[in-house]
């Protein structure tokens, strides 16, 4: 009796071992890749607020609202209503979408240096179903100086609470600026006291 106790608990636990293994190896995998304007200087900007989230799909908007705002607030990006120096605008695209991006130097490597022999180098993406856009855009010429994209968001998450913070975290990835004035330093130095 003790003997078909231990074996149906093996049993079961191999069972969640193997669903959990199936379950890691069958996420698809997010494609993430950004594109930005070579005639914005990237250290001009301090502040920042929203424009409406394009598509609005009940909470998922306001997740991904949070997502980016603690994404802006750890570059030192301060969130304001007056005179912001960067409007953040989002989207969600539920089907398919042909994008028309750009190869282009990591965005760390053109600020630092600002070579004036970049080129864009136009690539044509067929983004799977799923693709979540973000563009910054300058307050004072309307014009998109950076956007950031991951296709193939939606479906197999496995940690659904933290899902979609993650897909921004990597966006974001993309965009390792900080803000004017903005000194990361001291602000680890200012945590740990």
């Amino acid at each position: 009796m003790v003997f078909l106790m231990v074996v149906s608990r093996l049993l079961v636990a191999a069972a969640v071992f193997v669903s959990v293994l199936w379950g890691c190896s069958s996420a698809r995998k997010v494609f993430v890749e950004h594109d930005y304007s070579y005639e914005t200087n990237f250290r001009d900007y301090s502040t920042y607020t929203f424009l409406e989230c394009e598509r609005d799909t009940n909470s998922l908007c306001t997740e991904i609202y949070e997502a980016i705002r603690r994404q802006m607030q750890a570059r030192g990006y301060k969130l304001t209503a007056e005179a912001p120096t960067l409007l953040v605008n989002y989207g969600i695209f539920y089907d398919n979408l042909r994008y028309q991006g750009y190869m282009q130097p990591v965005i760390k490597t053109w600020v630092d240096t600002e070579n004036d022999s970049f080129r864009y180098e136009p690539v044509k993406y067929a983004l799977e179903k799923g693709t979540l856009i973000v563009s910054l855009i300058d307050a004072s010429s309307d014009q998109v100086v950076w956007r950031g994209y991951a296709s193939g968001i939606l479906g197999a998450q496995i940690n659904p609470n933290n899902y979609y913070r993650n897909v921004v975290r990597k966006i974001f990835d993309q965009y390792p600026l900080f803000a004017k004035g903005y000194d990361p330093r001291r602000y680890t130095e200012d945590i740990g006291r």
